[in-house]
Order: structure tokens, then C-alpha cells, then sequence
């Protein structure tokens, strides 16, 4: 059995299909035809609806939407999670170094953390400083944009969390 996921990658281009087929990836761009074994497999990212495929012999780069008809966009998610469910667990069985990685928002929490941690230590301290020079309409309206930007970041901080464990990656199953 063979699994199969198409997707457009550009408006002007032909449809791509990757297919999983007896330990082989096989991926199909026109006329062009590439055939990757699974026993080459050295890593594979899963990150926001694109999969990266890291190969002995390059990259394959695997996008869960595709261009429909002019700049419309189509979702087939359900083809590239099967898609890549199947090649993490055929690539577990064949490539026993292989690393799974599935990226969630974890860079952006990292970044938002010290959104948040700078905007709160740097409104303090410019109230501070501005209370000892006597300047404290100054200070405060410092502060005020500080304090926004720290807000903003509150407000971002339930949204990335989505989907994500604690350490950042999503669990795909490799059995």
C-alpha cells in the first residue's frame, strides 16, 4: 500500500506527489522523478504544515497546503499527516539514527518570554530613574509604552502554546 500526497507549490508550476512505497519516497514534479530510499533518512522537521525531509542525498521539502487556482490556497492536511506519520514510522524502522522533530511555536515563546520579562524590568527601572531625577511625567510616559508592549505580549502568549508540549515539539507517532 502506498500513500499519496499532492500538492501545487506555486500557481505556474505542476502538481508535486510524494508517495510512500515500499521504503522509498518518491517524489514526482512533472516529468522530473526523485526516489529517496528510507534507509538514507536522516532527519525529518515537522513545522506549521511543512514537513523537511533530510536525506543522504538532499532535502525534500513537503508543504501540507497547495495552490488551487490562482493565488487560492487549498488545505490537504489530512493527506500530509498520514503522509508523514508514515514516513516517521517506516524511516524509525529503517534508518535507526533517524531524528524526529516536530517544531511547534517554541522559538516564538522563547522570544515573547523575553518580550515580556524586558518590557516589565525596563518600565521599573525608567520609573525608577525617573523619580530620582525628578522628571516623573517623563518617566511615566515611558513606562505607559513599555507597559503596552508588555500587554501585547500577554495577549500573544495563550495563542502559541497550541498544539505544543511543554518542550516545544509535537509527538508524532513512530510506531
Amino acid at each position: 500500500m502506498s500513500l499519496v500526497h499532492r500538492a501545487r507549490l506555486s500557481p505556474l508550476s505542476p502538481e508535486t506527489e510524494w508517495r510512500l512505497d515500499d521504503g522509498v519516497l518518491i517524489e514526482t514534479r512533472g516529468r522530473k522523478t526523485r526516489r529517496l530510499p528510507l534507509a538514507e533518512l536522516r532527519r525529518i522537521d515537522v513545522s506549521q504544515g511543512l514537513a523537511v525531509a533530510a536525506f543522504r542525498r538532499g532535502r525534500v521539502r513537503i508543504p501540507a497546503g497547495s495552490f488551487a487556482s490562482g493565488l487560492a490556497t487549498e488545505d490537504r492536511r489530512e493527506s500530509f499527516t498520514a503522509l508523514t506519520q508514515a514516513l516517521a514510522a517506516q524511516g524509525a524502522a529503517r534508518a535507526p539514527r533517524l531524528q524526529v522533530a516536530a517544531r511547534g511555536a517554541a522559538g516564538w515563546r522563547d522570544a515573547v518570554v523575553w518580550i515580556i520579562a524586558l518590557s516589565a524590568s525596563g518600565a521599573v527601572a525608567i520609573l525608577f530613574a525617573a523619580a530620582a531625577m525628578g522628571a516623573l511625567a517623563l518617566g511615566l510616559a515611558l513606562a505607559a509604552r513599555l507597559t503596552f508592549a508588555l500587554i501585547l505580549a500577554l495577549a500573544v502568549w495563550p495563542w502559541l502554546d497550541r498544539g505544543a508540549a511543554r518542550d516545544g515539539t509535537r509527538r508524532i507517532n513512530a510506531n
